[in-house]
């Protein structure tokens, strides 16, 4: 009687374990390890740059002001390439940038020009009066001083090209009508250096190469309801690429600056990020009436912190784990506004949770696609 009840016990642990198996818990030798969307918000005091990594394959939303060395930084974390940089709005502080970034090199073009450029960007932009972080330039100086500048700068930066390179394979932009100088000058540098200029509205979406989709742009025919729009629950497919989602301007929205801001989410797996440029609480209410299960693990605070952005409503309902806000030091706007602050600190629960670039320089984190969002320590 013994003897039967052993073997039933010996059976019933071969059918756990091999159940155990089935279910996946068991990882077989040589399996790769996941690996996560690393995700910086570079500190280029009062604007916006942040780096998205994966596997490798970079790529950038907004680009920060002209001249504060972003060029530099990404040189300096060995990024040589850009699948593609978002441009969410006209306005220096997250656009001017990318003249500094192109005038460092990308393709043959870029070879011919080298770093000299980035040289002439200081006199596009520093030269004569300086103009204030977050201003269209049209009223400072005409293009066609522009035009007049950078036609110099192509004659004589060929001695310039041992400076280090950062390729940029795509460029995309919202519909923000306004712009000018800043608008202008910098179709006028992809023009001029063959880099692909596409517009997004909602409904389309991008991806990078390294994580197992194509980079590129698609018109995805419109986001998905729940898993596209908020939900954290773990994705079917844990080892998909990452999903960047444009969930605003719509392409019926004709609006300039600010409330223009493209916005983009984020979702790998168990982790998402909301990326909202400059939009303004006009703009988070609209976002939300087209999405209203919009929730994000990551938020980048919109428009630096400002007094006419971060409604409670807003905060509440992407209900992050983390915030980040990208300003400059003792900036003259006063962001971020400490009655913003205060509003994050109720919804997050503890201030640790809300990270500043004034105070702590870049911050990074990663997204895993099992586990969420994490500091990157």
């Amino acid at each position: 009687m013994r003897y039967f009840f052993l073997q039933a016990k010996m059976l019933a642990f071969v059918a756990i374990f091999a159940l155990v198996a089935s279910c996946g818990f068991v990882i077989e030798e040589g399996s790769p390890e996941p690996s996560p969307l690393r995700v910086t918000f570079l500190d280029v005091g009062q604007g916006l740059a942040v780096l998205l990594d994966c596997g490798g394959r970079y790529a950038m939303y907004d680009m920060g002001p002209d001249s504060v060395g972003v060029v530099d930084s990404l040189v300096a974390r060995g990024v040589d390439t850009l699948e593609w940089v978002v441009v969410s709005h006209n306005h220096r502080d997250h656009a001017g940038g990318f003249m500094e970034l192109a005038g460092r090199g990308g393709g043959s073009g870029f070879a011919r020009v080298g770093g000299g450029l980035s040289r002439a960007g200081n006199g596009l932009f520093l030269g004569g009066t300086a103009p204030r972080v977050g201003d269209s330039l049209s009223r400072v100086e005409g293009l066609s001083l522009v035009e007049e500048r950078l036609s110099r700068a192509e004659g004589r930066l060929s001695r310039a090209g041992d400076a280090p390179r950062v390729y940029v394979r795509r460029l995309y932009v919202g519909p923000d009508t306004s712009g000018g100088f800043i608008r202008d000058s910098v179709l006028r540098v992809a023009r001029g250096f063959g880099i692909p200029v596409d517009t997004l509205v909602r409904g389309m979406s991008l991806g990078l190469a390294a994580c197992g989709a194509v980079a590129g742009i698609g018109d995805v025919g419109g986001l998905p309801s729940g898993d596209g729009e908020g939900s954290r629950g773990l994705s079917s497919n844990i080892g998909d690429a990452p999903r960047f989602d444009v969930l605003w301007p719509p392409d019926y929205v004709r609006e300039g600056g600010n409330p223009a801001s493209v916005v983009v989410r984020v979702e790998f797996g168990a982790a998402s990020l909301l990326l909202t440029g400059d939009l303004d609480s006009a703009g988070e209410r609209r976002l939300l009436e087209l999405s209203p299960t919009l929730s994000a693990g990551l938020l980048q605070v919109p428009h630096h912190g400002s007094a006419g952005s971060s409604s409670l409503r807003f905060i509440s309902r992407v209900a992050p784990d983390y915030a980040v806000v990208s300003v400059g030091a003792g900036n003259a706007y006063g962001h971020p506004r400490e009655e913003v602050v205060r509003k994050y600190a109720y919804v997050l629960g503890d201030t640790a949770r809300f990270f500043r670039t004034d105070l702590q320089g870049s911050v990074g984190f990663e997204m895993w696609p099992d586990i969420g969002v994490v500091v990157d320590e």
